[in-house]
């Protein structure tokens, strides 16, 4: 048996372990629905008016950087596995830096946006 199989075998039978465990405990646990249950809550607490919003932008300056950050570590580690060539990776890095950079800035500049923090009455 060779080393992929092996591990194709290992990852599949965790796969329907892991399937196993959800449906049985979606079998044992009891189910007893009551209002509390069913109500929405945020942070914790009742909701006690309508949403400001469906979701939260003023985030969205944060998430931003962090996925322009990712992609500038993993694209010059994969170009220095793949070719092993040390000026193609510091072309990647380089390139990679300035995009981060910059999407980085603009998602700064996009968090400070005051009035996506504020609720609106």
């Amino acid at each position: 048996m060779s080393d992929a199989v092996a591990v194709a075998l290992a990852f599949t039978i965790l796969f329907l372990l892991m399937i196993g465990t959800v449906y049985l405990v979606m079998l044992i646990a009891p189910r007893r629905p009551t209002p509390g249950k069913l109500m929405r809550y945020e942070a914790g607490n009742p909701e006690t008016g309508p949403a400001k919003a469906p979701l939260a932008m003023q985030y969205l300056g944060y998430i931003l950087m962090l996925v322009a950050l990712e992609p500038a570590v993993a694209i010059p580690l994969a170009v220095q596995m793949a070719f092993k060539d040390l000026a193609l990776t510091a072309a990647a890095a380089l390139i990679g830096g300035v995009v981060a950079v910059a999407a980085s800035l603009y998602g700064y500049h996009y968090a400070k946006k005051i009035e996506l923090w504020r609720a609106s009455a």
